[in-house]
């Protein structure tokens, strides 16, 4: 699984780079303050899988990069085409979808390594209470389109598309080839451990655990979805944003059930989470030792990445 918010999007109204990322675990990245361990031995492990999975997939100003190369890759054409039309195109602002992540955590889409250690439940919950208080990315104006009719609003929509550059030309644009591979690969070593029939047998105690508490949740996604519901009557019904302060009574309430909703999970995941990262222990050293050339490829192959962005960067004039 590739990480997300990796394609561009554009709306006649504009809009950025797509940047709904999927903060909860069941997604495909998470943000962490620590290693997030049950003790000292474990916390080694996970700070080996952190620190491989952002040699691989990249650091959070590697994938500003990426995202910015993509963004350029993409935009850039549809202006030219757009100006070959006769019509002015102002193309969305960027948007980088990692601002506000702490860290990187590519694998985290398998419960099984979510970290489970108070303080990382503490500062970051299910992540739900983070994203309705983040401020939301402006539309970017877009007069070319914007001053039309309906009918012209239709054709220049239209010409947008045909402008379109096909997606081989933009989506690997800031992505290392070397980084799908190794990634692909450290995805299947993790996979393997995740599927045995040991970590299963401590993973499928989970709903039954989380139902002692009162939590009626098969996994974290599901469990993400009930804490979601929680903050149901405090949105806006329009923009689903958040319609009262972060002080009133209701929000406190919500995010209190939010963090014991997130101990919960902690405590009902912490066998399969201790049992995985000690099978994973001999296997990431193994994987280290196996793939030690790539490895420094890649840190190369990323700081190339960063320096076309910087380049690439100096040339937007929109």
């Amino acid at each position: 699984m590739r990480r997300i918010a990796d394609l561009p999007a554009w709306t006649p109204v504009g809009v950025g780079l797509l940047a709904a990322m999927a903060a909860l675990a069941g997604g495909c990245a998470a943000r962490t303050t620590d290693a997030g361990t049950a003790g000292p031995q474990l916390g080694g492990v996970q700070q080996s899988l952190d620190r491989l999975a952002r040699q691989i997939d990249g650091d959070l100003d590697d994938r500003r990069a990426g995202q910015l190369l993509t963004y350029v890759a993409y935009q850039r054409p549809i202006r030219d085409c757009m100006a070959d039309a006769k019509l002015d195109y102002t193309p969305p602002r960027f948007v980088n979808p990692y601002e506000h992540w702490q860290a990187v955590r590519p694998l985290s889409m398998y419960d099984e390594i979510v970290p489970v250690d108070t303080a990382h439940v503490t500062a970051n919950g299910l992540y739900v209470a983070a994203d309705l208080t983040r401020t939301p990315t402006p539309d970017s104006d877009n007069p070319g389109h914007d001053r039309l009719n309906k009918a012209g609003k239709a054709a220049y929509a239209a010409q947008v598309t045909k402008c379109q550059p096909p997606a081989k030309e933009y989506q690997n644009a800031g992505t290392p080839a070397l980084s799908a591979k190794l990634f692909a690969d450290l995805d299947t070593l993790v996979g393997s451990v995740v599927s045995t029939s040991e970590v299963k047998a401590q993973s499928a105690g989970y709903a039954t655990c989380m139902a002692k508490r009162g939590i009626n949740a098969a996994n974290r996604e599901e469990l993400a979805g009930v804490v979601r519901n929680s903050y149901a009557p405090l949105l806006d019904t329009d923009s689903g944003r958040l319609a009262v302060a972060t002080t009133s009574p209701q929000f406190v309430t919500a995010k209190a059930g939010e963090q014991t909703a997130a101990q919960a999970d902690a405590d009902c995941r912490r066998p399969a989470y201790e049992l995985t990262l000690t099978l994973l222990e001999p296997k990431l050293a193994a994987f280290e030792a196996d793939h030690a050339t790539e490895l420094t490829q890649m840190a190369a192959d990323w700081a190339g990445v960063r320096a076309r962005a910087t380049q690439a960067e100096k040339t937007i004039d929109w």
